[in-house]
């Protein structure tokens, strides 16, 4: 069965349609205060309809054929599935400030717990007259699985001119500063980190020198940054899932590490 929504606005509930699709025609759903609609079927998004707000949309599969727009004024959204962005569609975000993901002076962020495939446009603005410096940096999608594709249109605002988007890191789709992408990923000769997984320590060895690791967690933010690059300490992180960048002159290269 197919269930169709015209106009949905969730205050911290959570709707189940159990074997049932979800087709959003043209309406504008709004999720708030972490609401949840749940269904073990499908979910589509169409017909110029938007997905709003901080909640999580629980699907098997969410096709976006139309807009997603996390927030009300800045927002999180997640999708508790894979995500595929049609050639036509769009993601619109916004960046108030530097204070963190989804949180007030902070900016738009949409999560995907499965693969993410990139097509269409992607909009970004800054709001409230915010100017970003050069060393900020956005994780502006986070997911957990594989990525496929670019956006094929980007369109960023008046203040975010010399920035871009960089597809580098596992698991996130950041908006840095271009002075940032001049490093560029390429092989590092004969790196090795070990051991992975790691309950505290990992030794970092390769026949170049390595200059910096930095440690960033799935959402993208920077937990550690060290010089002292054959020995780091990880044993003040909670257990989970973490990327490693390593720099060597002008390249780097990611590695995925677990701390257990």
């Amino acid at each position: 069965m197919i269930k169709k929504i015209l106009f949905v606005l969730l205050l911290s509930i959570t709707i189940q349609l159990q074997a049932q699709s979800l087709v959003n025609d043209g309406a504008e759903i709004m999720l708030q205060e972490s609401a949840l609609i749940y269904s073990t079927e499908s979910f589509a998004n169409r017909n110029n309809g938007q997905i709003k707000g901080d909640g999580i949309m629980d699907f098997s599969v969410a096709r976006n054929f139309a807009i997603i727009n996390p927030g009300v004024v800045i927002g999180d959204l997640g999708f508790n599935s894979t995500l595929s962005n049609s050639p036509n569609a769009g993601f619109m975000l916004d960046i108030q400030g530097n204070a963190g993901i989804g949180i007030e002076n902070g900016h738009d962020h949409v999560f995907i717990d499965g693969d993410l495939v990139t097509n269409g446009v992607l909009d970004i603005a800054t709001i409230d007259g915010f100017i970003p410096a050069t060393t900020d940096s956005f994780t502006i999608i986070s997911y957990t699985g594989n990525l496929s594709g670019q956006f094929t249109n980007v369109n960023l605002g008046a203040n975010l001119s010399n920035f871009a988007l960089d597809y580098t890191l596992p698991g996130q789709i950041r908006l840095v500063h271009q002075s940032v992408l001049s490093t560029e990923e390429a092989t590092i000769e004969s790196l090795q980190v070990f051991p992975n997984p790691t309950n505290d320590i990992i030794y970092i060895r390769s026949l170049d020198k390595i200059d910096k690791v930095e440690i960033y967690n799935l959402l993208g933010n920077q937990v550690l940054v060290t010089t002292k690059t054959d020995k780091v300490d990880l044993g003040l992180l909670a257990k989970g899932m973490y990327l490693a960048k390593i720099y060597s002159a002008e390249k780097f290269s990611v590695k995925k590490i677990k701390v257990q």
